[in-house]
């Protein structure tokens, strides 16, 4: 059998282990182990005289309320600097800054007050009218789960709703159009500090990769080069391309932080709703000590609904990526639709990534949608199609070929945000919460299946997007440590919600009842935050541009690796 690409992306973010398990200092280099990325502490102590990406998170200034604004990026920065480091990328969705430091330095950066955690910025690789529209399609896959129904039935097309495609880019297409409407490239390589904000365009800017126009043609092509039978999920949707990964699949954390910080900060502008991220990363610990799973709860939180691909490790048990194993984000496995619009014949993809999530056995994924051998956007000259030229499709009738033959739950992701882009265009009211629900609520179990393979099953698009619940998908677990300490000040006072009345005995860490805790006498640590209900809290009335934007004015400097990315050779997968 021929081996497909498996656009997937494989961060090795190492990250916290269980702070406790560390001595808070060894004094032989004065360090505080307790705010350090363990696997990164020890590369820095075999080597303290090397140079090390890091990505720096500052503390929360105590003395401001939620009106002020924190510059903690620059203070991040600032401190970096005073050590010997490069400040590089201001990551203000996160609270603080990528940079490049001398391990020795780095150690003693630990012991500032003014440093909450450092992290390893760590490589990464790259993981029309509805009723006509309905006859026409041809996608297998697309028609099994009733794609042309819900066009026919509701006369959706995701029409006025942005999408942002967080990839390696988005080719010009005639399937795309003028709804391409934006476009901005974090990859460029950067020579000072900080690294500036790219210039965003409104024509394409190319897809050097050609994973992610198969993406976007997944969610918003309208079938123009075939006769409408490969269209997308969303044919009206509009794209904004946020490229963070180049031709080879490379990219590493800040790249994708900066970019998911972007969409933060322009949501209004393009008018964006959801977010694709067809990535992920091999967790070492727990999500409640990632930084992206920090960032995509920010923005699920702010109102975006995040879609994020499963992973492309199955079908071993435990293999769901970060931020995949975020629990209040959408994760998407994998159908093998056996090249059928009958759904009796569907299994769900070998590929696939199954869960429980590996450090915090939570139940992953949450749907699952169709993933192998899909038929999308081809962009010509790119890595995939120059590589894999047996993969283009020439449509019936056509003399060229416009479209390219995908497989991984990088296909299945995408079709899922096409999906909530059509839902969002019925109704505009909807929150991410409230989509999740209905998405899982609305799917159909694949026989010989398990719920850590499948989540709630595969989706049913006709019948989520005729859906009239106002229920909400309650998380299975907290928010990340970083989004806790961030967002107090912004929910203090507001009515708690707990989980369950008996975690932990009845008792918070003060062994006061959960129903005597209030805001005056809660302990805010580990215990507390989970189990509170975040979703709960009124999060509308928070001006999110002002918590992550900086205005950063470090000094150029000389001694700066000119390359933006890190690693070398060809990061991407295959898969069958």
């Amino acid at each position: 059998m021929r081996r497909m690409w498996r656009r997937f992306v494989t961060i090795a973010t190492v990250l916290a282990f269980a702070l406790t398990a560390l001595p808070a200092q060894a004094d032989a280099f004065g360090y505080d182990a307790r705010k350090i990325d363990p696997g990164l502490l020890q590369r820095v102590l075999a080597d303290p005289k090397a140079d090390y990406d890091v990505i720096v998170r500052s503390a929360i200034d105590t003395t401001k309320t939620k009106y002020d604004r924190d510059d903690r990026a620059k203070r991040a920065g600032d401190e970096i600097k005073r050590l010997g480091g490069a400040p590089r990328r201001p990551l203000g969705i996160v609270g603080g800054a990528s940079a490049k430091i001398k391990g020795a330095a780095l150690l003693a950066l630990t012991n500032s007050k003014l440093i909450d955690y450092v992290f390893a910025n760590s490589r990464v690789k790259a993981h029309w009218d509805p009723t006509i529209g309905a006859a026409a399609e041809a996608i297998p896959g697309l028609q099994s789960i009733n794609v042309p129904n819900a066009w026919s039935t509701y006369g959706v097309s995701g029409q006025g709703v942005g999408v942002a495609v967080v990839d390696s880019g988005v080719a010009a297409h005639p399937d795309l159009g003028s709804r391409l409407v934006a476009a901005i490239d974090f990859t460029q390589p950067c020579a000072t500090s900080p690294c500036p904000v790219p210039t965003v365009s409104t024509t394409a800017l190319g897809d050097p990769g050609g994973h992610g126009t198969h993406v976007a043609g997944l969610i918003a092509g309208d079938g123009t080069s075939s006769g409408g039978a490969y269209t997308g999920v969303a044919p009206r949707a509009s794209i904004i391309d946020v490229r963070v990964i180049d031709a080879n699949g490379n990219s590493n954390t800040s790249m994708v932080l900066q970019g998911l910080e972007w969409i933060l900060n322009n949501r209004s502008t393009y008018n964006i709703k959801v977010v694709n991220m067809s990535l992920g990363a091999t967790p070492s610990s727990s999500y409640k000590q990632d930084p992206l799973d920090t960032a995509v709860e920010v923005l699920n939180f702010s109102g975006l609904t995040v879609v994020v691909a499963a992973g492309n490790c199955g079908p071993a048990a435990s293999t769901i990526t970060s931020p995949a194993d975020d629990p209040f984000i959408i994760t998407v496995g994998a159908v093998d639709d056996a090249g059928t619009a009958a759904t009796a014949d569907d299994s769900i993809a070998t590929f696939s990534a199954r869960g429980r999530t590996a450090y915090d056995a939570l139940l992953k994924p949450d749907v699952s949608a169709p993933g192998r051998k899909m038929i999308s956007l081809r962009s010509p000259g790119s890595t995939l199609d120059t590589l894999y030229p047996e993969r283009e499709i020439t449509a019936p009738g056509a003399t060229t070929p416009q479209y390219f033959l995908m497989s991984g739950t990088s296909m299945a992701a995408p079709v899922v945000a096409g999906t909530v882009a059509l839902m969002l265009e019925r109704n505009s009211t909807l929150t991410p919460a409230m989509i999740k629900k209905r998405l899982k609520s609305s799917a159909s179990p694949i026989s010989g299946f398990s719920a850590t393979d499948e989540g709630a099953g595969r989706i049913d698009v006709a019948r989520t997007v005729g859906s009239i619940s106002t229920d909400k998908e309650y998380s299975s677990g907290r928010v990340t440590d970083s989004f806790a300490k961030d967002m107090r000040n912004y929910i203090v006072g507001q009515p708690i919600q707990w989980r369950d009345l008996n975690y932990n005995g009845g008792l918070d860490s003060n062994n006061i009842p959960w129903s005597n805790v209030t805001w005056e006498n809660i302990t805010w640590d580990n215990i507390t935050w989970e189990n509170i209900t975040w979703e709960s809290f009124t999060w509308s009335n928070i001006t999110w541009e002002n918590i992550t934007w900086e205005n950063i004015t470090w000094e150029s400097t000389t001694s700066l690796s000119t390359g933006a990315l890190s690693g070398t050779g060809n990061g991407w997968d295959l898969v069958n």
